[in-house]
């Protein structure tokens, strides 16, 4: 692993189909097709159903979403250092970018944890943004 202390960890979020680049990691975060490391960062179904049927409002989702990043970052912190070791990491699900308008996706909070995680362990950090493919 990186020496964390003086690595500056760049992330981006993208829609599932982004391919990336050398150097970056993309990591699927979805529930639908998460694996490894990116099902530690995914929402359960019954999050995601709940919100896809106006079940429960969008502070709710987040609040449900932070805490379960809280439970997962507790049970396996390891998981949480690791992607932030990487040189780029693109957080990826299959939602639409809504970043310039409602930022009602869980790629967006994740990042904002992600910084959290980074500042606490003394790890650099830099949102790059949304990318998109380059085709």
């Amino acid at each position: 692993m990186t020496d964390l202390a003086k690595h500056v960890c760049r992330v981006g979020t993208a829609r599932i189909d982004y391919q990336g680049h050398v150097g970056q990691r993309v990591l699927n975060t979805t529930v639908k097709s998460g694996t490894g490391l990116g099902a530690v960062f995914a929402p359960t179904w019954k999050m995601v159903m709940a919100s896809k049927q106006d079940e429960i409002t969008w502070d709710e989702y987040r609040r449900q979403y932070t805490a379960l990043m809280r439970q997962r970052y507790q049970a396996n912190p390891a998981a949480f250092l690791e992607v932030l070791s990487s040189a780029e990491l693109i957080v990826c699900c299959y939602c639409k970018d809504t970043h310039a308008t409602t930022k009602h996706c869980h790629r967006y909070i994740l990042v904002e944890i992600l910084q959290k995680v980074a500042a606490h362990h003394d790890i650099g950090f830099e949102g790059i943004g949304e990318v998109r493919s380059s085709r």
